[in-house]
């Protein structure tokens, strides 16, 4: 089991706690540590024995917000600076922000909606467990599905993204309850086709399944009921992710301005507050369940469990 699970198992068992560390997880500077600081900081976790689990410690703390923040656990791999928690609080939170701005032209609001997805799509696949998929002996093969899916879902979530906007910023009654309602759904769309962009990028979880590991760690086999709760837990969370910033922006937007049509500033104000609620909702999100969840045994595959004893399974379900 990598270290960043077993970190996850011993301090992730409450909200409380999982909201702490991703707090700390998400910090910007952790986006410019450099490769050998995290070797050395990996080395360090490795060789404290006992001393690892202990957070008292300064030199360990400090290791493991590291670990934690720049290497994906299923793969082992380290997460490029740009798909790194901390990048992702602050670039996410400025495309949200501008996708909520209202554009008059559909090339500006599909292109700002293009660039939206195409950045979180990077994130989901880089936070995922697919590459672990395909250094095993088997020699499995990208399917086209698993191909062009990804690729091919970026424009047409932005299309799906920019055609309510456009329609609705080119209504003549603006900050009327009718307006207001459509704004609320148009976010409520976006929500839905962030969790739709987990989805698609990481089909493949579904599809092959994910590694299910047993009480002592020791991987038993890939599960496709553990992918596809997976993809469903970290879908719900990316919707609550970018629905509720947008949709508090609108309800706080049109109260303080439902008297009089939209002045400029409204505009500002909408964007300062997505971007604002984002940054608080984020760790929310990520702490809503575990990183490494528990499944029953009658809900695996029959071929998985029946080589194995064990009575507990987990499983990474991503970022």
């Amino acid at each position: 089991m990598d270290l960043n699970l077993q970190f996850w198992r011993n301090e992730g068992q409450t909200f409380f706690q999982r909201l702490k560390h991703w707090i700390e997880i998400l910090d910007p500077m952790l986006i410019f540590v450099r490769e050998a600081d995290i070797n050395t900081s990996r080395d360090l976790l490795l060789n404290s024995g006992e001393n690892a689990t202990s957070l008292q410690d300064k030199k360990i703390k400090d290791a493991w917000k590291i670990s934690l923040a720049c290497v994906n656990p299923s793969t082992g791999d380290t997460i490029p600076f740009f798909f790194r928690g901390g990048a992702f609080v602050c670039v996410a939170a400025s495309l949200v922000a501008v996708a909520s701005l209202p554009y008059k032209k559909f090339s500006s609001s599909f292109s700002r909606q293009f660039v939206f997805h195409a950045y979180v799509g990077g994130f989901n696949l880089v936070n995922s467990s697919v590459k672990r998929q395909f250094e095993n002996g088997e020699g499995k093969k990208l399917s086209w599905k698993q191909t062009i899916l990804p690729i091919g879902s970026i424009p047409g979530l932005a299309l799906m993204g920019s055609l309510p906007n456009y329609v609705i910023e080119r209504m003549k009654s603006l900050n009327t309850p009718a307006h207001f309602f459509s704004k609320v759904m148009a976010s409520s769309l976006m929500a839905i086709l962030c969790a739709f962009n987990v989805f698609t990028v990481r089909n493949i979880e579904c599809e092959n399944g994910i590694e299910v590991m047993g009480s002592t760690g020791k991987v038993i086999g890939m599960s496709h009921v553990a992918g596809e709760k997976a993809l469903i837990e970290t879908a719900l969370s990316r919707a609550v992710l970018f629905g509720m910033p947008m949709i508090i922006s609108e309800a706080a937007v049109y109260l303080t301005n439902r008297r009089r049509v939209f002045p400029q500033r409204s505009i500002v104000l909408r964007a300062m507050l997505v971007y604002c609620f984002f940054w608080l909702i984020l760790p929310v999100s990520l702490s809503w369940t575990p990183q490494l969840r528990e499944i029953k045994r009658n809900e695996l595959e029959p071929d998985l469990v029946s080589s194995t004893e064990e009575t507990k399974f987990f499983y990474y379900r991503g970022v």
